[in-house]
């Protein structure tokens, strides 16, 4: 009888584990939805749980601390921005782009899921912090050099093949940069400024295929 009751206790636990499992993953989609889309001080225990459809002390059950939770944010954020920055390079068909074209491209790439024209204040400035803060470096770190492969891609398939390495980081580099100046500087269109930057470099020092 031990044995039955034994087998029937365990019969819903991986239900149970399933179902934690599937809030977890849901709670750290919406909190990375949330510091893409709205920055830093929308990842709230609260709003995660509102927005992941989850009982509202889900999130502080899960992710007890602030910390926590905005290091799951931004590990869950990272994760999304190099598997969409890859897939949006990956699209792109293979053709001779101007430079100021595949500067574009490069900066959409960059901060996938989707670029707008508030990116310095809720996206750059947060990752920035992100670099800095004990818990978040290392994921920081993990997707430096995935998104360097992107702008690998971007370049090859815009007629910019065999670009130095030292060349791709630079780019990477004068895209925020770029944005940086710009918001300090007060430009009206920052993003225009910066692609615009970029595709001076790409002018300047990166080689284009012959034809």
């Amino acid at each position: 009888m031990s044995t039955r009751s034994g087998a029937a206790s365990s019969g819903p636990r991986p239900t149970r584990q399933r179902r934690a499992a599937e809030k977890q993953d849901a709670m750290r989609a919406a909190a990375a939805r949330l510091l893409i889309d709205k920055g830093p001080e929308a990842v709230t225990h609260r709003r995660v749980a509102v927005e992941a459809g989850v009982p509202i002390g889900s999130a502080s059950y899960y992710f007890p601390g602030r910390d926590g939770l905005f290091q799951a944010a931004v590990e869950a954020a990272e994760s999304l921005r190099v598997a969409t920055a890859r897939a949006y390079a990956e699209r792109l068909t293979r053709r001779s782009r101007s430079a100021r074209k595949t500067a574009s491209h490069l900066v959409e790439a960059l901060y996938a899921p989707h670029l707008e024209p508030d990116v310095v204040a809720t996206r750059l400035a947060p990752m920035l912090e992100a670099t800095r803060s004990r818990g978040t470096a290392p994921t920081m770190r993990a997707s430096w050099p995935q998104l360097l492969d992107v702008f690998r891609t971007v370049l090859d398939k815009s007629g910019y093949s065999g670009v130095a390495d030292e060349d791709v980081v630079l780019l990477r580099l004068t895209v925020d940069s770029g944005l940086l100046y710009a918001t300090t500087a007060g430009a009206e269109d920052v993003l225009a400024y910066a692609v615009d930057q970029v595709a001076r470099l790409l002018t300047r020092v990166v080689p284009r295929d012959e034809p």
